[in-house]
C-alpha cells in the first residue's frame, strides 16, 4: 500500500468555496433512514478506512495567506462517528457546523431508534460538492458491506486522483474560451452590477443563528405526472421545478413585477468529461443564472417554455463554466487571503442590495446501490449548504421514485421558506390536475 503524503495542494475549487465560508454554513448532508440497525463497530471501521481511501478527507484545511493546503491528521485526531442518545442530540449534530480547519472533512452521526437507525453524513464543502458526497457515501457503504465478509479489507489510497478544475478545462477547445469569457461578462458580472434587485422572500435578519432544515416531499405518483407533463412539452424535470419555483416565490413574496426573476442553478461540470466522472473527491460544480427579467404571466406552460429554451441554449454553450473562466485568472495573481476578503465583501454587498439571486441546486438522484449498508435505506435525502440571511439556498434530489425539496432556514426565514415550498407543491399538483383533465394551468 502506498504511503500517504503529509500535505496535499488545495485546488482552486477548494479555495473558491473557502472564499465564501464567511457568508454561510458551507457544509452538505446526506441523511439516510434504515428499517433495521447498523453494526456500529463495522460502521466505525468503514468510516475510518474511508479517510485513508480518499486521503484528503482525513486532512485539515490549513490557512495560509498566499496558498492554503491540506494537512493529514494524526490517527488519534480524526474521530468521525458520533452516537446520538436521542433525537435531540441527533438534530443538534445536524445543525452544528463542521470546521474544515480542524478536520476531518466529513463526520457522521448515528441515531438508534427502537426498530430503525438514522445515519447522517456531514461533509465540509471545501473538500467536495454534492456529487462528491455521493462518492463518499458509496465508499463508506461498500466498505461497510465488504467488512462483513473480509474484516481485513483495505482500500488502496487514491493519492494521484485529479481534484483540479483542469480535468474539465482540458476538454474545452481553445476557441471556446473567448466565448465563455464574453458570456461571463454578459450573463453574470454585468447583470449583477447594473440590473435591479432579484425577487426575494420578505426576510429580515434578526441575527438568530438557530439553524433548521425544511423539506417537502413530492410522492411517486405526482412525480410521474410532472415528468410526463415536461416530456410532452420538451422540458426536463429540472426545467419544471425551476418554473414552479418562480411561480411559487412570486406568489409568496407578493411580487411587485419590478424585481428581477433570477435564480442560480448548480451544474455538475463532470458532464464535460468523456466518462462523466471526476478524478477524485472534489468540487466540480458550476453556476448558471436563469434570468426571466420581469416577464411572468399566469400561464405556467409559457414559463416552462422560456426556462427550457434558456437551458437548451446554455447546454449548447458550455453551461456552468462562466464563473470559473472569469474568476480563475484573478486567483492566480492574488493571495488567498485577499481573494477571500474581496469575495466575502462582494457577496455580502450584493446580498444587502437585494441583487444576489437565490440558489436552486439540482442535487441529482441518490442511487440505491451507493447507499446500501447491507440493506438499502427506506429514505434518503441531501440537505444543502446554508447561507446567512437574507440569502437562501434551495435544493432538490430524488430517491426511490420520490423527490425531496429542501432548504436550510433560520428563525427569521423558516416560515417564508415553508410557505414557498408549500406553494411549489400546490403548483406541481395543479400540473397533475391539468394533465388529468386536459385543461390549461393558471397559477
Amino acid at each position: 500500500m502506498q504511503e500517504i503524503p503529509k500535505y496535499f495542494r488545495a485546488q482552486f475549487t477548494d479555495r473558491f468555496i473557502n472564499y465564501v465560508r464567511g457568508t454561510g454554513e458551507m457544509m452538505m448532508h446526506l441523511e439516510l433512514e434504515f428499517s433495521s440497525h447498523l453494526d456500529i463497530d463495522r460502521l466505525t471501521k468503514a468510516l475510518d478506512l474511508t479517510l485513508d481511501a480518499e486521503p484528503v478527507l482525513g486532512c485539515r484545511f490549513v490557512k495560509r495567506w498566499w496558498r492554503p493546503r491540506w494537512e493529514r491528521l494524526d490517527a488519534g485526531n480524526r474521530e468521525v462517528l458520533a452516537l446520538a442518545k436521542d433525537a435531540r442530540e441527533y438534530e443538534a449534530f445536524k445543525h452544528a457546523s463542521i470546521d474544515p480547519y480542524i478536520g476531518p472533512q466529513f463526520k457522521a452521526c448515528l441515531l438508534h431508534a427502537a426498530d430503525r437507525d438514522r445515519l447522517l453524513i456531514k461533509v465540509a464543502h471545501e473538500v467536495s460538492d454534492v456529487r462528491g458526497v455521493s462518492q463518499i457515501a458509496k465508499l463508506i457503504s461498500s466498505t461497510y458491506s465488504r467488512l462483513a465478509h473480509d474484516p481485513e479489507y483495505r482500500l488502496e489510497p487514491s493519492i494521484n486522483g485529479d481534484r483540479s478544475i483542469w480535468q474539465v478545462f482540458n476538454h474545452i477547445p481553445w476557441h471556446a474560451y473567448p466565448i465563455i469569457l464574453y458570456d461571463y461578462y454578459r450573463l453574470n458580472l454585468l447583470p449583477s452590477l447594473f440590473s435591479g434587485v432579484s425577487v426575494h422572500l420578505p426576510v429580515v435578519d434578526d441575527n438568530d443563528r438557530m439553524l433548521e432544515f425544511v423539506s417537502r416531499v413530492v410522492p411517486e405518483d405526482l412525480l410521474k405526472h410532472i415528468i410526463e407533463y415536461g416530456r410532452q412539452r420538451d422540458g426536463t424535470l429540472n426545467d419544471i421545478l425551476v418554473a414552479a419555483f418562480f411561480h411559487a416565490i412570486t406568489a409568496v413574496s407578493e411580487w411587485d413585477h419590478k424585481s428581477q426573476l433570477r435564480v442560480c442553478l448548480t451544474v455538475d461540470l463532470r458532464r464535460f468529461k468523456p466518462d462523466g466522472n471526476g478524478g477524485g473527491i472534489c468540487n466540480l460544480s458550476g453556476m448558471e443564472t436563469v434570468d426571466l427579467g420581469t416577464d411572468l404571466n399566469d400561464d405556467f406552460g409559457y414559463t416552462l417554455k422560456r426556462v427550457s429554451s434558456f437551458m437548451r441554449q446554455r447546454k449548447a454553450n458550455w453551461i456552468g463554466i462562466n464563473h470559473y473562466i472569469g474568476l480563475a485568472p484573478i486567483s492566480i495573481f492574488l493571495p488567498h487571503g485577499v481573494m477571500k476578503r474581496i469575495t466575502v465583501l462582494a457577496v455580502q454587498s450584493l446580498g444587502n442590495m437585494g441583487k444576489a439571486p437565490y440558489v436552486f441546486a439540482n442535487m441529482g438522484a441518490i442511487e440505491q446501490k451507493d447507499v446500501t449498508f447491507d440493506m438499502p435505506p427506506v429514505e434518503a435525502r441531501f440537505l444543502p449548504a446554508v447561507d446567512y440571511p437574507p440569502h437562501i439556498i434551495f435544493c432538490f434530489n430524488s430517491y426511490n421514485r420520490y423527490l425531496t425539496i429542501s432548504a436550510g432556514s433560520w428563525p427569521c426565514s423558516k416560515k417564508q421558506i415553508e410557505r414557498c415550498l408549500d406553494e411549489m407543491i400546490v403548483v406541481l399538483n395543479e400540473l397533475s390536475s391539468e394533465k388529468a383533465s386536459g385543461t390549461s394551468y393558471v397559477a
